[in-house]
């Protein structure tokens, strides 16, 4: 995952959507990437991420060969510090913008869970 810390934050979120809208209507398959991307967020301490959101995080598409590339967009409750989140490296034009790290992508299974495994015993 590559996470970046913009250089200016960012105020106008025209053409996003909320990573809870945007997860609705998605296949388990095509989300894992979200749950990935806010833990790479987590990793990515030389950024100085403070772990504080201002409000939820938002989704963004990035037209590229044969497919478009999600991203995901943070903004910090300190300063406004603005965090972009994306699996691969074709936003390298951002670095004279930004502070780039890339860190390793942790592992999270693509399929929801089987009801029939067992008992539910989550208190919520």
């Amino acid at each position: 995952m590559f996470v970046y810390r913009l250089s200016e934050p960012i105020d106008s979120f025209d053409g996003l959507t909320p990573l809870n809208d945007w997860l609705a209507g998605q296949h388990p398959s095509r989300t894992a990437w979200a749950p990935q991307a806010v833990l790479a967020l987590a990793d990515a301490t030389a950024l100085h991420w403070r772990g504080d959101m201002r409000h939820l995080p938002m989704v963004g598409g990035l037209p590229t060969i044969g497919s478009t590339t999600p991203y995901l967009v943070v903004k910090q409750d300190n300063n406004g510090d603005t965090f972009l989140i994306t699996p691969t490296d074709n936003m390298r034009w951002l670095d004279e913008h930004a502070l780039v790290t890339q860190v390793p992508t942790r592992d999270i299974g693509a399929w929801a869970p089987d009801e029939t495994d067992g008992p539910d015993d989550t208190p919520f």
